[in-house]
């Protein structure tokens, strides 16, 4: 199967930060970790490295109800993009993963980034509803954001829908 599910940013400083229903997400994101390994999707995490995520600190560290199993990949990123200046795209042609799955942390940064490079890069991509969030948003109500988001990636970029849908799907 070449199929890659992305875990990007589940990492204990976000869940402490307490983004948009995060309860509900993590138990949506432990769900979506175990379907996929069950039907042998390749679960890659994605790690953010910043001045608040200091790398081997208790805050960078991947959250323990979504942590890595033996054997996962793990790309450490420095920028909202998990492409740039990482080796996932190497990774990704190495094991010839065309589709990309995509849940994680944070909506209108590093999820929105990420999708749009790797669209422009030719993935074909689908994000699970209701599968990301975010802590930051300004004045605007967070769920109407990621709803806002999960529109726009539905237009172009991405199939939208339930972990169950999508991979009935792209079998």
């Amino acid at each position: 199967m070449n199929i890659g599910l992305l875990a990007i940013d589940i990492q204990n400083l976000m869940v402490e930060e307490k983004p948009y229903a995060i309860e509900e997400r993590l138990q949506l994101w432990r769900d979506s970790l175990a379907k996929a390994r069950q039907v042998g999707v390749e679960v890659i995490h994605v790690r953010h490295r910043s001045e608040e995520l200091v790398e081997g600190s208790p805050a960078w560290q991947i959250h323990e109800s979504v942590a890595p199993l033996a054997g996962e990949v793990i790309i450490d990123k420095t920028y909202n993009s998990a492409f740039k200046e990482t080796e996932l795209q190497a990774y990704l042609d190495e094991q010839g993963i065309e589709q990309l799955i995509i849940m994680g942390m944070s909506t209108n940064f590093c999820i929105d980034t990420t999708i749009k490079v790797a669209y422009e890069l030719g993935y074909q991509l689908a994000v699970i509803q209701d599968g990301t969030t975010t802590g930051f948003s300004g004045k605007v109500d967070l769920k109407g954001l990621i709803d806002q988001y999960e529109t726009i990636w539905s237009w172009n970029f991405a199939q939208v829908d339930t972990l169950a849908h999508i991979l009935e799907r792209i079998k």
